[in-house]
Order: C-alpha cells, then structure tokens, then sequence
C-alpha cells in the first residue's frame, strides 16, 4: 500500500549544529547544483533512514512493522541516497554495535 503523505518540518539550529549547516551549505553553494530544499530532503531522509535502522538494530521495532519500514527504507533509499551507505548501517546496527533490545524507561 502506497501512501501519499505531506509533512512540513520547520525548526531552528543553533550553536555548533548551526555552523556545521552553514558549512554543509557553503559547500553545497559553491560544488553543487542541488538546491536548498533538495539538500535538507536528502538530510532528512539519511538521518530517518539512520534511526529507524538504529532503532531496529537495538530491538526498539520488530516484526512485522521492521519488514514494512524495511520495504520503505529499500524504496526510499534506492531512489534517493546511496543504497550502499544503507546497506552498512544495517549492518552495523544488526551486528556488534547493535546492543540487542533496551529499556529506555531505566
């Protein structure tokens, strides 16, 4: 099933995420075509694409929601960043870092 979803996402960096951004930005004005609103899209997706893996990894999403995030992250991952950058964080959450499920209520 194939939802069409539109989410805003609006929020405010400061301090020394701010600066590693506006170095991210200086770069990306100076060597790259891609536009403001492509270059945030592709930080989003990474950084979801990331967590959610993460959050598997350590036992937080299992069984049947795991398969449906995978089958999106492989969608979405293919399509817009570099599948191989995927492919080694599940590994590395799957494998010695992942530290099996936690309680994050202790």
């Amino acid at each position: 099933m194939k939802m069409d979803q539109l989410v805003k996402i609006e929020t405010t960096l400061t301090g020394e995420l701010a600066e590693l951004y506006f170095s991210l930005l200086a770069v990306f004005e100076e060597k790259s075509g891609t536009s403001l609103s492509e270059m945030n899209r592709a930080l989003l997706q990474t950084g979801v694409i990331h967590h959610l893996t993460m959050m598997k990894g350590i036992g937080l999403i299992d069984g049947d929601e795991a398969e449906r995030l995978d089958a999106l992250i492989d969608s979405v991952a293919k399509e817009t960043i570099m599948w191989e950058l995927v492919k080694m964080a599940r590994e590395y959450w799957k494998g010695s870092a992942g530290l099996g499920a936690i309680d994050l209520k202790g």
